[in-house]
């Protein structure tokens, strides 16, 4: 096909492509109200409308339109700058087009094109076989079933039965193919099956919490309110107001609800998610972001995260017995290097080439290209010369070759202990020329470590974060790596990863924790091993080739680079553009952080919201008024919210991130019945103080010593060290908590809103009491702190 046919199709066709979802905001706006506390909400104000109250019904609205608002801004400002990054992050496959190999994006393709198809390819579009060779694919997408499959060459041109067809989102696991593609974009089964099916994702642990705390919220408040509601009326016998006392449980529900708590996770993990965006990573999954804060094992191969993965040619092995040099047999294994993104192995190959020896290779052209065999651990090639004389090449591990009984170890033993120690990659090489394969000899290349690796161990360390090697390479060779980047101090911590598995269950539970570097491991080998870290650890795991897809999906936060195999990159979780490890560090931390300002949150709403609830809620049933009218309920909730929500943007300690950050309920239902109680007992305080004034003074005093002490107990809480070395919150909770004090004391003495909100202005006298009661207040919250931070570090 021409590039021409190409363009007039993709006019006919349109593109590659799934429609883009229309109307995505409206669609984030809905989302919003899927929540429980929103929904909670909505209904609230729709039964007071109901009995009567507009004001109280409005005033309930406007918290949940207000914090929809924030919310949607935030996470779509957050959902362009990934959309920006995703612009970079094209998906690619090469096709044959004008009787030359072109790499071209796959939104591009159009029915007729001939698809090269090699192991680790996502298959972009249905398509028959053409050409085959070795082709094994994993059809799990369609069928369910995990065992890879043989696809066979089809001799037809219109149809082809199952076992010649490959679809779209089908893996190639070992081989490689020429493919016509059939159809693409809606017209695809995978399309087909998209539109009349919607995908689910597994929770994160994050949202898993959150859930629990909600329900719990949900049902302790549901409870309350009914047993107030009944008590009051047996209490009240015929006299009672049941319209009153409704809206008055409801702006009391109102009260408790953490309605900001959605807003608050949205601020924290947006704000972690644009923070990624700026070092150029990409998250696929927001909780991700906070999910990242509970690691404690950083799993990674060792190329291109602590090494630099630009390998330079250092020696060879050659054989005497044989015709070629080990480095001109390495080059043309990957002949068609300039026709396609080359391996570094292949770069380095060329970059060492004589002048010499690159007449030798020029020489040469592919006839047949043998991809990359996981399993194998090797590649492969023929090549031609002019006068068609045909040269069958293998490259790859020497084990493979000591397998295929080419070389014996013990022969080359001395040569490759000494190059592994120094950190050295090597690679062997065969050739067939006719008369059967030889083995040609071995090649070593060097890859340096990164400047940053050993500063980013050290980081990663003092955040408790162990990281651990799972590489392919030869022991020794992972072992001198791994001493030069400040992981390893002794040969025990370093292992095979075939050794390692082959110890009994107790051992590997036993050494499993010290083991920093697994050396020598197949696919098989790194699922197992992340599943057995899993165990004892939270796992993060760092790949980017075909065999790290089953280990991304086991990990409990899976990363890739820009340049992984596409299964590998549609499996994981966060994609970083540049390879670097310490993103990833940086990342832990912000996940850190986030987890540590989410809780903030939800401590002091807990709280605060549960002290003043209890408070209320009994005091009514010994007083024949309401202790605090629904609109001064509603008025209390918004003004103590407001600097609440701005926890989000807290400063975090560095203490507060040098552990895995966790949601341990039992500790926060400790936290929030010892410190709930602290609050009850002083808004009780409150009460016994000015009840007996008038109905009005008590709800005035009320209202602002709530304010007052909810704000001076967010700024407590929000850190369980001594406020004093707390360190200060950021300037926003600072202004808005001023704010919201002022208003509280404001408000009841300006005639207009006093009116409306049937407040009655404090006496100086009053205020005086009270201010005496937020400071014993603050006093006692930081005394009975102390005792259940120490009991929390134990935990």
């Amino acid at each position: 096909m021409t590039e021409t046919e190409a363009a007039e199709r993709r006019v006919r066709y349109g593109a590659n492509a799934l429609p883009v979802p229309r109307h995505r905001l409206l669609g984030l706006i809905l989302r919003q109200f899927r929540g429980i506390f929103n929904l909670m909400l909505l209904i609230a104000a729709g039964v007071t409308f109901f009995l009567g109250e507009p004001i109280d019904g409005a005033f309930i609205l406007s918290f949940v339109f207000l914090g929809t608002a924030l919310n949607v801004y935030q996470e779509h400002k957050s959902n362009q700058a990934a959309d920006k990054l995703k612009a970079y992050l094209l998906n690619t496959i090469t096709v044959v087009r004008e009787g030359i190999e072109k790499e071209v994006p796959t939104e591009t393709l159009v029915p007729g094109d001939i698809l090269k198809l090699e192991s680790g390819d996502i298959v972009p579009a249905d398509a028959i076989v053409r050409v085959a060779r070795d082709l094994l694919v994993d059809e799990t997408t369609f069928t369910g079933e995990s065992i890879p499959v043989t696809k066979r060459v089809s001799a037809s041109s219109a149809t082809a039965a199952d076992e010649e067809r490959l679809l779209q989102g089908i893996v190639i696991v070992r081989g490689n193919a020429l493919a016509e593609v059939t159809a693409i974009g809606q017209e695809t089964q995978l399309a087909h099956i998209a539109s009349t099916a919607s995908t689910v994702q597994a929770e994160s642990e994050l949202v898993k919490s959150v859930d629990k705390i909600s329900n719990f919220i949900m049902k302790v408040t549901l409870l309350t309110l009914g047993f107030v509601v009944l008590a009051n009326i047996l209490i009240e016998g015929r006299e009672a107001d049941v319209t009153g006392l409704l809206i008055f449980a409801i702006a009391l529900a109102v009260s408790a609800i953490p309605e900001a708590l959605p807003l608050v996770l949205t601020f924290s993990l947006s704000r972690g998610a644009l923070e990624f965006a700026k070092r150029d990573v990409i998250v696929k999954r927001l909780s991700a972001v906070q999910d990242l804060g509970s690691v404690n094992l950083l799993c990674t191969d060792k190329t291109g995260t602590i090494t630099e993965n630009h390998l330079v040619f250092s020696n060879v092995y050659p054989m005497a017995e044989s015709p070629y040099d080990p480095l001109v047999l390495a080059r043309l294994a990957a002949i068609n290097l300039h026709e396609r993104i080359p391996e570094p192995f292949d770069r380095a190959s060329d970059e060492a080439l004589t002048q010499a020896q690159r007449q030798i290779v020029e020489r040469y052209s592919l006839a047949q290209e043998e991809a990359f065999d996981p399993a194998l651990r090797s590649n492969g090639a023929i090549v031609k010369q002019a006068d068609g004389s045909t040269l069958h090449i293998r490259r790859g591990s020497p084990e493979y070759f000591f397998g295929e009984g080419l070389i014996s170890r013990a022969a080359v033993a001395d040569w490759l202990q000494a190059e592994e120690e120094k950190g050295h990659r090597v690679l062997g090489v065969s050739y067939d020329d006719g008369t059967g394969a030889r083995f040609g000899g071995f090649v070593s290349f060097v890859d340096r470590i990164k400047d940053s690796t050993i500063a980013t161990v050290a980081a990663a360390k003092q955040m408790n974060v162990a990281i651990t090697v799972i590489t392919g390479d030869a022991l020794k060779v992972a072992e001198a790596v791994g001493r030069e980047a400040g992981l390893v101090t002794e040969s025990a911590e370093v292992t095979e990863a075939a050794a390692f598995l082959a110890l009994s269950l107790a051992e590997r539970k036993k050494r499993l924790s010290s083991i920093r570097v697994f050396a020598r491991t197949t696919p098989e080998q790194k699922l197992e091993l992340i599943q057995l870290l899993k165990e004892q650890f939270t796992v993060g795991y760092l790949g980017e080739g075909i065999n790290d897809a089953p280990a991304l999906k086991a990990a409990h936060v899976s990363m890739v680079v820009q340049s992984a195999a596409d299964v590998a990159r549609e499996t994981a979780d966060i994609v970083l553009l540049q390879n670097d490890l310490r993103v990833i560090v940086d990342g832990i931390r912000f996940g850190r952080e986030t987890h540590a300002n989410t809780m903030k949150y939800i401590r002091a709403t807990l709280i605060s919201n549960f002290g003043n609830f209890y408070a209320v809620a009994i005091g009514s049933l010994f007083i024949s008024f309401l202790p605090m009218l629904p609109k001064q309920l509603l008025l209390l909730n918004l003004l103590s919210d407001f600097p609440m929500m701005a926890i989000a943007f807290d400063r975090v300690s560095a203490q507060e991130v040098e552990q895995p950050q966790r949601y341990d309920l039992h500790s926060l239902y400790i936290i929030f019945v010892t410190m709930g109680l602290v609050s009850t007992v002083f808004d009780f305080i409150c009460f016994g103080l000015f009840y007996r004034i008038s109905p009005a003074v008590l709800q005035t005093n009320w209202f602002i010593a709530s304010v007052l002490t909810e704000i001076l107990l967010m700024l407590s809480i929000r850190s369980l060290a001594p406020i004093t070395k707390a360190g200060w919150p950021a300037p926003s909770i600072v202004i808005l908590s001023v704010i919201a004090m002022a208003l509280a004391v404001g408000l009841p003495m300006i005639p207009a809103t006093a009116a409306f909100f049937e407040f009655q202005t404090p006496t100086m006298a009053h205020l005086g009491i009270i201010l005496g009661i937020a400071f014993a207040y603050l006093v006692v919250t930081e005394l009975v702190k102390r005792p259940l931070s120490v009991f929390v570090k134990k935990k």
